[in-house]
């Protein structure tokens, strides 16, 4: 994985015509360490690896791209577009994706640990031991312990529907350990007078 911002400027240079001003701009400021590139198009790119870890990304498109093993780790995402993007093994923690585009994306073994999807679009996803935790999910609901979401063509109905039912377990298993640890409590207590005698 790419490190500085030196080595993720000489793969964009590589990856780009640098007839474009908006280009040359955009490589000058990674030379020099700035990692603001909102309002980039990225649409149709490999760039699986890079490191845009604590990068200003707004509203930038990434439409159809290629973000295997991509860090996003702190970055900003907001309103961006990932529409048909390969995000496999992606690190999006802690990131903002607040009215991002996902859909349409490969979400397999992605971390949205910490992240915030809020207003999110979120259609016929492909997911596959995706971890939410901490996460904000398209309607606010806050995922509050760790969960691996599975399927194909998931939508954030799906998503919540299946937190939902995990939730469910997860409060049916606390409610049985409670009346478990009641119940032992009631016996060593039961134990105890009969033992020592009243």
């Amino acid at each position: 994985m790419l490190k500085d911002s030196q080595q993720l400027s000489e793969v964009l240079e590589s990856l780009f015509v640098l007839e474009s001003p908006t280009i040359q701009r955009l490589i000058n400021d990674l030379k020099q360490g700035k990692r603001n590139l909102k309002d980039s198009d990225f649409a149709d790119l490999d760039l699986s690896g890079l490191d845009f870890s604590h990068t200003d990304l707004r509203n930038c498109n990434f439409f159809n791209c290629e973000l295997r093993n991509v860090n996003f780790t702190g970055a900003d995402l907001r309103e961006a577009n990932f529409k048909g993007a390969n995000l496999k093994t992606a690190n999006l923690t802690e990131t903002d994706l607040s009215n991002a585009n996902l859909s349409d994306t490969d979400l397999c073994h992605v971390s949205f640990e910490g992240a915030t999807l809020q207003s999110a679009k979120f259609l016929r996803n492909r997911c596959h031991k995706t971890l939410l935790r901490k996460t904000t999910l398209p309607d606010g609901t806050l995922v509050k312990f760790k969960m691996r979401v599975t399927g194909d063509k998931l939508s954030e109905t799906d998503v919540i529907r299946q937190y939902q039912q995990s939730h469910k377990s997860q409060s049916r298993l606390g409610e049985v350990l409670l009346l478990l640890c009641c119940y032992l409590g009631f016996q060593f207590v039961r134990f105890s007078f009969s033992l020592f005698g009243s």
